[in-house]
């Protein structure tokens, strides 16, 4: 995958329904049931030739790092399924989240 095919599968989404059903890493503390997210947009960075940042802006409570690799199945659609090939779980990372705020 080049930098190219990266920004053209990721960068140009805007407001993409997700299902999230409840993550397997939290199924035992959340109910289990499907939620509808969105994500807003994402912008992409190549790193090296397997390795990206990926800044993305969603709507609250959105399981970022199901919606990176798919929890097998249980986020769709997912980062994995937008480009055509898994997501290397491990090496995603949640930085920083933000409010945003209306007067």
């Amino acid at each position: 995958m080049t930098e190219e095919d990266l920004r053209r599968k990721l960068d140009s989404v805007r407001d993409l329904k997700v299902a999230q059903t409840t993550p397997i890493r939290v199924a035992h503390r959340r109910t289990g049931m499907v939620r509808e997210k969105v994500i807003h947009s994402m912008s992409s960075r190549w790193v090296s030739d397997r390795i990206f940042l990926l800044d993305l802006d969603t709507s609250a409570g959105t399981y970022i790092k199901e919606f990176v690799h798919g929890d097998l199945g249980r986020t769709s659609p997912n980062v994995g399924s937008l480009l055509g090939k898994p997501v290397d779980p491990r090496t995603g990372k949640v930085n920083r989240t933000g409010l945003a705020t209306t007067p």
